[in-house]
């Protein structure tokens, strides 16, 4: 049996013995198990560090994120990455999703790690976030920067999402407004959630509206995760980073579901005018949440 082989046996294993007898345990009214029933008052609330979240973590472990984690597990990266390492990362990302509000699935997150961990060991590898929330993604993207050899960058005004008068429809017609201050995350707790569950070592938190942070950023940018739902964000964090990004590298947005921001990514006078580069290669455009953006020609 070859190596790769061995390690898919091992991490299935892994993933069974972590919720394989949780299916048959688990009240019949978590999610999942059966539609339109609340839990019992004794069990709490459903939010961070609830025993609800705890369990609905290892549910979706076992279901909607298994094939990411399964091929986290067993994919081949340019440095030495033992199976056990492996685990340990995943069991650190479900403790800090456990503990912290998070706008992310394993499922997106696990694609910025692998982008990451193909890169390690480049030179000034550099990991770049835009938009922090409460700090989870950004605790669990400092780890990976650290194993990798690289540095974590974070950009968030730390106040929510900036005053504004956009109004947005998702891909299935939804409307959505982002209302000034949502998703705000203090800049002491947000250090205070990297220094817990993260590698504070490596991440360093640039506070302002990206407008005023991002211009003086000197690079350069090998893999970058964009969470900004604005428009105008959006456009920003694209203007000042994409063309800092290296051969190879990528920048994911996650908020490839809002048609506004489907049609600035597909204008090709956008990239060629206000970005000044050669219109990307985007994968998932027009059909999913999360898209990788990169460079063409790379």
């Amino acid at each position: 049996m070859g190596r790769c082989s061995s390690r898919a046996v091992a991490a299935r294993w892994c993933i069974r013995s972590a919720v394989g007898s949780l299916s048959n345990t688990l009240p019949s009214w978590i999610p999942g198990r059966t539609r339109g029933r609340r839990g019992p008052s004794r069990f709490g609330t459903r939010g961070p560090g609830s025993l609800y979240r705890k369990l609905k973590s290892l549910e979706l472990l076992a279901t909607r994120d298994r094939r990411a984690v399964l091929s986290f597990l067993t994919a081949r990266y340019p440095l030495e990455l033992p199976l056990h390492e492996r685990l340990g990362l995943v069991r650190r990302f479900v403790r800090t999703t456990d503990a912290v509000r998070c706008y992310h699935t394993q499922v997106e997150i696990l694609a910025v790690v692998d982008a990451i961990f193909r890169l390690a060991g480049r030179p000034e590898l550099t990991v770049v976030e835009a938009g922090a929330a409460k700090g989870a993604s950004s605790a669990k993207l400092s780890l990976v920067a650290a194993r990798a050899g690289g540095r974590l960058h974070v950009f968030d005004s730390f106040r929510g999402i900036p005053p504004n008068d956009e109004q947005h429809t998702r891909l299935d017609g939804s409307a959505v407004h982002f209302r000034a201050g949502a998703f705000a995350g203090r800049l002491p707790s947000v250090k205070r959630v990297v220094e817990r569950f993260g590698a504070p070592q490596v991440c360093e938190l640039h506070k302002g509206w990206f407008e005023e942070t991002m211009p003086g950023f000197a690079g350069p940018v090998d893999v970058a995760l964009l969470d900004v739902d604005l428009l105008a964000s959006t456009r920003t964090c694209l203007v000042h980073l994409f063309p800092k990004v290296r051969p190879g590298g990528v920048v994911f947005t996650q908020d490839g579901h809002l048609r506004a921001i489907v049609e600035l990514l597909a204008d090709e006078r956008f990239w060629r005018d206000e970005v000044r580069v050669e219109p990307p290669v985007i994968e998932g455009l027009g059909e999913r949440k999360m898209l990788a953006i990169r460079p063409a020609g790379a």
